[in-house]
C-alpha cells in the first residue's frame, strides 16, 4: 500500500511539472518477412526434434516456441551491430566536415564530401542529402528526414547540431563542430564501457531462459513417468505457465538492460 502511495505521489508531481502523464510511447515492431519465415522454420524444426527425443507434445511445442524466437534475436543483434558500426564512424565524419568547412567549403557540400569519404551507409546519406538539396526543400529538410530515417540518438545530436550550425553560420561553425566531435567521441567511449558491463546481465538472462527447459528435457528423457505426466491436462498447464514465466522474465531482463540507453532528441 505504501508503494502504491509513493507511485501515485510521483505521478502527481510529474503531471504538475510536465503537464502530462508519464506514458511511454510504444511503437509496433517492424515485421520482416524473412524473420517471420525463419521463425516458422526454426519453430517447426525445434518442435520436431524435441518431440522425437522426448516423445511428449507439450514440452516439444514449448521448445518449438522458444526456438522460433531465435531468428528475431539474431536479426535484432544484426541491427544493433549495424547501429554500433555507424555510431563509431560519426567522429571521423565530423572531423571530415570540420576540415572541409575550415578550407572554405559550405556546410552542405562538406556534409556530402564527408559522407563520400567515410563510405558505406554514409554514402547513401550523402546521396539523399544531395538529392534533397537539388530537387527538394533544402539542406535543413534533408537532415530532418535523415534523422527520422535513422532513429538514432547520436545521429539526432549530430544532425540537429549541423542544422543549427547551418542556420547560424559565421566563423563559429568550426568551433561548434570541434566541440561536437569531442562530445560524440566521449559518449561513444562511455557507451562501449556500459555495453560491456551489460553483457554479463544479458548472458545471465539467456541462461535463466534456457536452463529450466534443459533440465525439463533431461527429466523427461530419463524418466518415462515424467513424460506421461506432461501429456495430461495438468502437465500442459504447467508447461504453458513455465513458458510464459521464463519468456516474460527474459523479456523483462532484456528491457531492463535497455533502460539506460540514451533517449532520442529533437524528435
Amino acid at each position: 500500500m505504501r508503494g502504491l502511495t509513493v507511485l501515485a505521489a510521483s505521478g502527481a508531481v510529474w503531471v504538475l511539472v510536465v503537464g502530462n502523464l508519464p506514458i511511454p510511447a510504444w511503437r509496433l515492431p517492424t515485421i520482416r518477412p524473412r524473420v517471420v519465415a525463419g521463425a516458422l522454420v526454426a519453430g517447426v524444426i525445434g518442435a520436431g526434434v524435441a518431440f522425437g527425443v522426448l516423445g511428449t507434445m507439450a514440452p516439444a511445442a514449448a521448445i518449438g516456441v522458444l526456438c522460433s524466437a531465435v531468428p528475431a534475436r539474431f536479426e535484432q543483434s544484426r541491427i544493433e551491430k549495424v547501429r554500433r558500426d555507424r555510431t563509431d564512424r560519426w567522429p571521423d565524419f565530423i572531423a571530415h566536415v570540420r576540415s572541409s568547412v575550415a578550407s572554405g567549403t559550405t556546410l552542405p557540400d562538406a556534409f556530402i564530401d564527408g559522407s563520400d569519404r567515410i563510405g558505406g551507409d554514409f554514402s547513401a546519406y550523402g546521396g539523399s542529402v544531395r538529392h534533397e538539396i537539388m530537387y527538394g526543400a533544402g539542406f535543413d529538410a534533408a537532415l530532418t528526414r535523415l534523422r527520422s530515417d535513422l532513429e538514432d540518438p547520436v545521429a539526432d545530436r549530430v544532425l540537429a547540431t549541423l542544422t543549427i550550425a547551418q542556420k547560424t553560420g559565421g566563423h563559429r561553425v568550426g568551433d561548434v563542430l570541434a566541440a561536437l566531435g569531442v562530445s560524440v567521441a566521449d559518449e561513444i567511449r562511455l557507451r562501449r564501457a556500459h555495453d560491456a558491463a551489460l553483457t554479463e546481465q544479458r548472458w545471465t538472462a539467456t541462461v535463466a531462459l534456457v536452463a529450466p527447459w534443459v533440465l525439463l528435457s533431461l527429466s523427461i528423457a530419463t524418466n518415462p513417468q515424467a513424460a506421461e505426466a506432461f501429456d495430461t491436462v495438468e502437465g500442459m498447464v504447467v508447461v504453458g505457465g513455465g513458458l510464459i514465466a521464463t519468456g516474460l522474465g527474459w523479456l523483462l531482463a532484456m528491457r531492463a538492460s535497455m533502460l539506460s540507453s540514451p533517449p532520442r532528441l529533437f524528435t
